[in-house]
């Protein structure tokens, strides 16, 4: 019988380790996604939140067991409290604390891996709103980084189509917000505004999270029936990925409370005004240029394109005094380890045309553009006239090779491209540079 039971015994284990065992769940490619409200309204006593998310392409075994990663939540604000993850759930929960001043939003990043959503918290508050105004248009342009820690955007809320970055249409109230994130945008991308919230800053810091208050940069302009335009006081403005909030105190006292709900994207006017025109270059021959005693100004823009690679922006020119002769332009990405602004020959090496789908962009350049706004990208050769540029006399390059050398004090540039009509654009540029002083830092 002990015989018996011993075989039934072995057979047990026999069996038990034939079974398939199931496979690990693989994590790293899982997109997290919001299943709630995007935006939670709370009044003046507070209270508690739950949002709900899930996860994208989990097995139904892993589903059933729950074996669900466990994502990261957090806020940036005092006033809401005690952020929670609870796996098992599915569910984020946080507590919002009474308000007894002006009412207020924020957002609530929820994460795992590379994937992330955010969702807007808005409480009522104390002091009532003067005017409540509801966009229904985002425009704006995105400059990049220059003489900032943050990434420029320029955003317009509006109740129409904007037409330009100068110019209002009659009718039209905008809001125009110079906002700095910590990110930049993607190379030749839709520009998103970015996710997060913003504070008016009135030392202009220029750093992420906050909002230019010079009374050109961050304003309100009203067209509808007499010309107005005010400067913010004070401001915040929250954005998710399907909503704008904003909150504006004006030096007249007047609080205006703007929503905007929709695609976030900065495009209805610069899809159609940033298209490209093709061809530029009037040459019909080849471009030959040699450049002694000129003059390079180079600033570090860090991660401008949202990449693996940093941007140095450098533009020369063959005369300073009076600004004109040969003039070049060019956006050189570079390793990111190349040490930054700290490297002040960190856009010295070689470089060859950018392939937006390559691995690594580091040593390219990207192709000349021209925008039907008149803005010049990227790579360009062209000359200037008593400090104008003659575009009859410009060129983009669209091929080619680039190379940047030092010689003791001086930088040498050697170019040999094509413009986008097949002319071959040859020569060198010899010159030293401008200060470095109060350039971008990353």
């Amino acid at each position: 019988m002990r015989r018996l039971l011993t075989l039934f015994a072995f057979m047990a284990v026999a069996f038990a380790a034939c079974e398939p065992n199931e496979p690990e769940a693989n994590y790293d490619n899982l997109k997290i996604k919001l299943t709630s409200e995007s935006v939670m309204n709370f009044g003046l006593d507070g209270g508690e939140g739950t949002i709900t998310y899930d996860f994208e392409n989990i097995s139904e075994a892993t589903r059933s067991k729950k074996k669900f990663p466990t994502p990261e939540a957090a806020t940036a604000v005092e006033w809401i409290t005690d952020v929670t993850v609870h796996p098992m759930d599915l569910e984020v929960t946080f507590n919002v604390a009474a308000n007894t001043g002006n009412a207020r939003e924020a957002t609530i990043k929820v994460w795992s891996g590379n994937h992330s959503f955010m969702v807007m918290v808005k409480q009522a508050g104390t002091t009532p709103y003067d005017k409540t105004f509801n966009a229904t248009h985002v425009g704006g342009s995105y400059y990049g980084k220059m003489q900032t820690r943050g990434h420029d955007y320029f955003v317009i809320l509006s109740n129409m189509q904007p037409e330009s970055l100068v110019s209002v249409p009659y009718g039209a109230c905008e809001y125009r917000f110079d906002i700095y994130s910590e990110r930049g945008a993607a190379f030749d991308s839709p520009r998103r505004v970015p996710v997060g919230t913003y504070t008016l800053d009135h030392q202009r810091t220029g750093e992420p999270g906050t909002i230019d208050a010079h009374m050109d940069c961050s304003y309100m302009y009203d067209n509808r029936e007499l010309a107005n335009n005010q400067s913010f006081k004070t401001g915040t403005l929250t954005v998710t990925e399907d909503s704008i909030i904003a909150d504006v105190t004006f030096f007249n006292g007047e609080v205006h409370h703007v929503e905007y709900h929709g695609n976030c994207i900065m495009e209805d006017y610069t899809e159609p005004t940033f298209a490209d025109i093709y061809p530029v270059s009037q040459y019909t021959s080849d471009i030959e240029f040699d450049v002694t005693g000129g003059e390079f100004m180079p600033i570090y823009r860090g991660n401008w394109y949202d990449s693996e690679s940093d941007v140095w922006f450098v533009h020369m020119i063959e005369k300073r005094n009076g600004f004109s002769g040969v003039y070049l332009l060019f956006d050189f990405l570079v390793p990111r380890s190349n040490g930054g602004f700290e490297n002040k020959d960190g856009f010295v090496g070689e470089y060859t045309l950018l392939d937006p789908k390559a691995e690594s962009w580091d040593y390219t350049f990207p192709a000349g553009r021209l925008r039907d706004d008149s803005m010049q990208l990227h790579a360009w050769y062209a000359k200037c006239v008593s400090g104008q540029l003659d575009m009859s006399l410009a060129a983009p390059f669209t091929a080619g090779t680039i190379k940047i050398e030092k010689d003791g004090d001086d930088y040498v540039l050697t170019v040999d491209g094509k413009d986008d009509n097949g002319n071959n654009i040859r020569g060198t540029f010899r010159g030293k540079a401008n200060s470095y002083e109060n350039q971008a830092h990353d």
